[in-house]
């Protein structure tokens, strides 16, 4: 139990704070110009709130790493989460194994989901975590966090409910207010945030009674204007002292403190135990997403951090062609002194002179002869990097192909979109581990508590331990990466089977057709409830097989009977055939 003041908890949570920024800061310059060429809408880490407002990117002489970003982000968005297809699905991976004896035998080794009651729970709470992104800004906000990573290279969304109205609401913070740190396994277990919040806001989440406590005259200032600002930090850490049966904020496993810059004060948060108590989280809250993160290193890379060079040199590329372009137009003109003011240097305008003077005094061109030091295709060649360190080649494939007249068959276009999408795997990889899926941890355990997940069947409550539910993606890039790999095996499994059969017919034994296309709907999205459940099919192979016995009777029985016309002897009586006849005894 953690026995500091609140004087002195609010003293080292400052403390803990100036070294998180001390770690930072070699990262703060490279974001700086990332954001200042690439993302200037962002504001830079040392444009303060002052310059709200204000005009930015006019440092910036060639657009295409913009572009390649703003393409790059709506095409991994579109992409990989979109409101208007099914995105991801639910799944659990586990098996079980039962004993003889149980009556279950012949479920054992079965995925947890092959399971009919435990794969319709998981589609109904499909649909309502379908229901609360929709609510929630996620498909607003989504994409602005995308092009953090593909920018910035980290960035830090929060995802909190918003209980009044029923939702989970994601907000961006700026890259300058986050300060984050790493456990031994590498993920992102601690975050100071310091940013400025107004008196409102302030009085909204602490309450006015003890605002007014820690600040003098804070009720004054509230009143005269509530929009007026002050800093606070609010921290995340895992508590390495608590005690697990207790229930209150103070022995969560994560802290969650709120801390006032000036006065340095301690805050509780008044939504949170009454504010009474520390807050707190059972599990880690943070969604921290680094585009690329080398493994000595805290903060990511992106895209823009490794066209950084090739951004730079088209920047300046496009900036001396503008200057020389104008000079070429509008270049610099020489004229005697008395001539001043009366030079007329715009198109169509004429400048009158004494015909004596005319030849000598004339004005004329400082410089002729300029021509644009960057060739075209040099800027050009510059682009083309740009635009493939952001894989913009795979968004515009197939209008690049229709641009060049390329005609491809359907088979070639999967084969080209899997292919691209191979390149993308680590990337997107991160993005699904370090932001998707947890946030779908966090929203699945707020709609759990509001009591809008459905209850779970029994035999997931009585095997609750043998596996996790994972979230299976299958927006367009995750589908053109399952294709490249599996489905592909698959295919050539069958095509192998095929050919082979043809000179080993019992090569088709091996395969279990059921299971095999059992595996590949359910990889492809299909929903359970649309699948017949291995009893249902069952029963139509036995109803199948007694048709075609039956049919094969009733053939055997008119060849016999063809066969019975043609004899010349008598039939034998009770013979098969004398009885199939109906009894012809004595007839020939």
């Amino acid at each position: 139990m953690d026995k500091r003041t609140d004087e002195q908890k609010a003293k080292d949570c400052q403390k803990y704070l100036n070294v998180l920024k001390e770690i930072r800061q070699p990262y703060e310059n490279m974001v700086d110009e990332v954001i200042k060429y690439v993302n200037h809408g962002r504001r830079k880490i040392t444009d303060k709130d002052a310059r709200k407002g204000q005009k930015t990117g006019t440092d910036v002489y060639d657009g295409t790493a913009i572009s390649a970003a703003n393409l790059a982000t709506d095409g991994i968005s579109g992409y990989s989460f979109s409101k208007s297809y099914r995105w991801f699905n639910y799944t659990l991976p586990g098996k079980l194994n039962f004993p003889r004896w149980s009556g279950m035998r012949a479920w054992s080794g079965k995925r947890m989901d092959d399971y009919p009651d435990v794969r319709i729970w998981l589609e109904d709470s499909e649909e309502v975590m379908y229901a609360a992104f929709l609510r929630s800004n996620f498909y607003d906000n989504g994409p602005e966090i995308v092009r953090d990573a593909l920018t910035v290279g980290t960035v830090n969304p929060i995802e909190e409910e918003d209980i009044v109205n029923g939702r989970t609401i994601f907000t961006i913070p700026h890259f300058r207010e986050c300060y984050i740190a790493e456990n031994r396994f590498g993920i992102v277990d601690t975050r100071y945030r310091l940013y400025s919040c107004d008196l409102r806001m302030l009085v909204k989440k602490f309450g006015l009674d003890q605002m007014k406590k820690l600040i003098p005259g804070f009720e004054q200032q509230y009143e005269k204007n509530p929009y007026s600002e002050k800093e606070i930090i609010h921290a995340v850490f895992p508590r390495s002292d608590y005690n697990p049966n207790l229930l209150n904020g103070s022995n969560k496993p994560f802290a969650s403190w709120w801390v006032l810059v000036s006065p340095l004060k301690f805050l509780y948060d008044k939504d949170r135990y009454d504010g009474k108590d520390e807050s707190g989280y059972d599990e880690n809250p943070l969604l921290t997403w680094r585009w690329r993160k080398n493994n000595d290193e805290l903060y990511g890379r992106s895209p823009a951090w490794d066209a950084y060079v090739d951004i730079m040199k088209a920047n300046q590329q496009g900036r001396t062609n503008l200057i020389a372009g104008q000079k070429m137009v509008e270049g610099p003109i020489i004229a005697p002194e008395d001539l001043r003011g009366k030079v007329e240097n715009k198109p169509g305008g004429i400048t009158y002179m004494d015909r004596m003077y005319m030849e000598k005094s004339s004005p004329r061109l400082l410089a002729t002869g300029i021509q644009l030091p960057y060739a075209i295709d040099q800027e050009e060649r510059s682009d083309k990097i740009i635009r493939e360190h952001f894989h913009v080649d795979f968004f515009l494939m197939l209008w690049q192909a229709a641009m060049n007249k390329v005609e491809m068959t359907a088979t070639q276009v999967v084969e080209m979109a899997g292919e691209k999408a191979a390149i993308l795997g680590n990337r997107v990889g991160r993005m699904e581990t370090e932001f998707l899926n947890p946030a779908h941890d966090k929203m699945f355990g707020i709609e759990a508590r509001a009591g809008r997940i459905p209850e779970p069947p029994q035999i997931l409550l009585d095997y609750a331990e043998k596996g996790k539910i994972e979230v299976d993606y299958l927006g367009p890039l995750a589908q053109a990466q399952k294709r490249i790999f599996k489905s592909q095996v698959m295919r050539a499994g069958i095509q192998f089977i095929g050919e082979t059969a043809q000179v080993y017919p019992e090569v088709k034994d091996v395969i279990d057709p059921i299971s095999y296309a059992r595996e590949y709907l359910n990889d492809t999205g299909v929903p359970m409830r649309h699948l017949r459940s291995d009893d249902k099919i069952d029963e139509i192979r036995q109803e199948r097989q007694a048709q075609l016995e039956a049919q094969q009777n009733v053939a055997e029985g008119i060849e016999i009977a063809k066969a019975a016309g043609k004899l010349t002897k008598t039939v034998e009586p009770d013979s098969p055939l004398d009885m199939m006849m109906g009894g012809t005894e004595g007839k020939t």
